[in-house]
């Protein structure tokens, strides 16, 4: 589920709600509290109780109480509460033109040249200084005060700034390059994203695209449907795992996004007019 959608469907009371931004306050007593989602609009994420783990495409990043992190605009996670304490957080969306605004106010000039280096979560500690700003955005949803997109803006920019101040720098200007892209290349964003669990719907909504013209575009680029290639994808990677890097049927099948054995079974049968196997040595 897109969780931006989740946090205005299910945390409405507890959350400010604009057309450029969003700040929500989310909290679970539920232990191994698991969900999937994908993120459409750019997240600060600022944990002050518990713990929990993210899975990401990059591998796992643990989260404890006492720091945040920034995640861009597209990405597909699996986040998971461990231990045994409650987990509490405040959460700020912010969209791509947000993101932008943002980035050109601050004292350095990013590197406008492509790298095929991508940072897509940035974690950091949140000392004394932060914690007063962190405060105040608590005390927002308390008292809801008027103009708050303004005031909920301006304590984003603060942050962005005392993160500026640590010895995180260097890598937050490098991140920062790759919060301000648009993600607008659908080869790429397809050869990065087809084992996601996605509709049509989602996959073009990420990829800044009507319903319409993603399919127009992904047929010009791919010369087949949107579901055609995604299929044929992944049907290659998880023969890649099973035959070169020994993994079983069932656990190929759901990492490369099939939800059930036999599903992944007749389509594999499908392209290879076989039954998936490992190879006899």
């Amino acid at each position: 589920m897109d969780a931006l959608e989740y946090v205005k469907l299910n945390l409405k009371d507890d959350s400010i709600i604009t057309d450029d931004v969003v700040l929500a306050r989310f909290c679970t007593v539920q232990s191994n509290y698991k969900h999937s989602s994908y993120v459409s609009s750019n997240l600060l994420n600022i944990v002050y109780k518990g713990k929990k783990i993210l899975h990401t495409k990059d591998g796992n990043i643990e989260i404890k109480a006492g720091e945040a992190f920034f995640i861009t605009k597209g990405e597909y996670i699996m986040s998971e509460v461990i231990g045994d304490s409650d987990y509490e957080c405040l959460l700020i969306f912010f969209d791509h033109d947000k993101a932008r605004k943002l980035i050109s106010d601050l004292p350095f000039k990013l590197n406008n040249n492509n790298s095929n280096e991508t940072q897509n979560v940035f974690k950091f500690e949140v000392g004394d200084s932060l914690q007063n700003t962190i405060d105040t955005l608590k005390n927002y949803l308390e008292n809801r005060p008027k103009f708050s997109d303004e005031l909920i803006t301006l304590k984003l920019k603060e942050l962005i700034f005392l993160v500026l101040g640590t010895e995180l720098k260097e890598n937050f200007i490098r991140f920062c390059q790759n919060l301000t892209l648009d993600k607008t290349d659908l080869k790429s964003f397809m050869e990065n994203n087809f084992e996601k669990n996605l509709t049509l719907e989602e996959y073009a909504k990420l990829s800044g695209r009507s319903l319409s013209g993603f399919k127009s575009e992904f047929k010009n680029i791919f010369e087949e449907t949107p579901m055609q290639w995604v299929l044929k994808k992944r049907v290659q990677k998880a023969d890649f795992l099973i035959n070169e890097l020994g993994y079983d049927v069932g656990t190929a099948a759901l990492d490369v996004g099939f939800k059930t054995h036999s599903h992944f079974t007749r389509v594999y049968k499908k392209y290879y007019n076989k039954t998936p196997s490992l190879i006899d040595n």
